[in-house]
């Protein structure tokens, strides 16, 4: 296994109710089942399963991740008591470096939590998605209410008292590039991870022959490359870096392990999208290690390289190296699994040919001596469209998907 971070889902409930949200809002319910926040004896297997997990791989890196439902919801007093636990066993690994986030909705963030981040040395980031208009469609509380308000407070004082404003922000193509941009740099944001929705082949709610989230990409990459002072966005900067061939240095999903609240072992809960229980694996911190989850079918999938798993078109694409197929709950439909390509990709084929567009405007004569062509998208979604949509999965992993549909309704 390969991983080296653990998603924690400490409180399972959210005082946000977010439309496209894949914990609450997109059909999974199994979280009714869960307790609110996780209690002090599963944090104790977690810490010792961790200690466990870094002496038998040898690893000089690890990160836990405060997540939920909204971690601001579980008391201070767990953040204190976790990090006492996690002093005890780094005392007996010294050479191992820990690192500590936190993704948060922003609403209860205040100067109190952050005097306590930085004093446990855990590093928040804040959803936010861009403009109050944008972020008022979806993020919404109990009552119907908008948060904007709320975090944009939230993510002014972090800046101010951490010297940086991490931002997750899920992509709204109702919303200018240009309105969302401007809204960034008013609150000062240093970092925007922009992510591209949620859907799978089953509830895609647009149009898939068309380019609706690459144009908009397109439009915002093009404002971020012509400002001279701006904030960091990881989309671009992984497609330039794998344009340019250069190894990144960042965590991708399939490095993350999830820890439900009740102690459930996981793969990353974007999965949920792909319908109810589909998660679950059956294994629990308390009887489990981590590595039981690669005797699983899914977990098998997921942590073995899925980028290596494709689907016929994807293997033979020219792109594959760069979009490495694209996100997994991406590629899923009910019919065939994960043997699909992405609903996005066509949006990534296009966008990928834009950004080597403006990395051969840059480098003319290297692009010329290395005889390298400009992408035609027409070109490679005709050629796709050409092949069959066999699969490189095997026989037991499709298996997996058709059992997977069957178990929905025993959950």
């Amino acid at each position: 296994m390969n991983f080296n971070s653990l998603a924690l889902k400490i409180a399972s409930r959210c005082n946000l109710n977010c439309s496209y949200c894949f914990m609450y809002n997109l059909g999974d319910t199994t979280y009714k089942k869960q307790p609110k926040f996780m209690a002090s004896e599963t944090v104790d297997q977690i810490i010792n399963k961790t200690k466990n997990y870094i002496q038998k791989y040898n690893k000089k890196e690890f990160s836990f991740i405060f997540h939920g439902g909204e971690p601001l919801l579980a008391p201070k007093s767990f953040y204190v008591d976790f990090m006492n636990k996690v002093e005890k066993i780094q005392q007996e690994l010294p050479n191992v470096s820990f690192y500590f986030d936190l993704q948060t909705n922003g609403v209860l963030l205040d100067k109190e939590w952050i005097t306590l981040f930085k004093k446990l040395n855990i590093s928040p980031s804040i959803s936010v998605d861009g403009t109050k208009k944008a972020h008022d469609m979806y993020r919404v509380d109990h009552k119907g209410n908008g948060s904007y308000d709320d975090v944009f407070k939230s993510a002014k004082l972090l800046r101010k008292e951490m010297d940086f404003a991490d931002i997750a922000c899920v992509i709204n193509i109702e919303e200018s590039p240009q309105e969302i941009y401007n809204s960034f740099k008013k609150m000062n944001a240093s970092y925007v991870n922009f992510l591209i929705p949620d859907y799978t082949h089953d509830n895609f709610p647009f149009d898939k022959n068309k380019t609706a989230m690459a144009d908009w990409l397109i439009e915002l990459f093009e404002i971020w490359i012509k400002d001279e002072n701006r904030f960091k966005i990881p989309i671009f900067l992984g497609l330039l870096n794998s344009l340019m061939r250069l190894q990144e240095n960042t965590k991708n999903e399939s490095t993350v392990l999830v820890i439900e609240t009740n102690g459930e072992i996981e793969a990353i809960d974007s999965l949920k999208a792909c319908g109810h229980g589909f998660t679950k694996t059956g294994l629990n911190i308390k009887n489990n290690d981590f590595d039981d989850i690669q005797n699983t079918s899914l977990g098998n999938l997921y942590f073995n390289d899925f980028t290596k798993k494709l689907s016929n078109q994807c293997m033979e694409c020219p792109l594959k190296e760069v979009c490495k197929g694209g996100r997994l709950v991406h590629r899923f439909s009910k019919e065939n699994g994960f043997n699909n390509s992405s609903v996005y990709c066509n949006d990534l084929i296009k966008l990928i040919a834009h950004v080597q567009k403006f990395f051969i405007s840059c480098y003319p004569e290297l692009h010329k001596q290395e005889e390298i062509e400009p992408i035609n998208p027409q070109e490679i979604r005709t050629y796709l469209n050409s092949l069959s949509t066999s699969s490189s999965l095997s026989n037991a992993e499709l298996e997996f998907f058709s059992q997977k549909n069957q178990m929905e309704a025993h959950f």
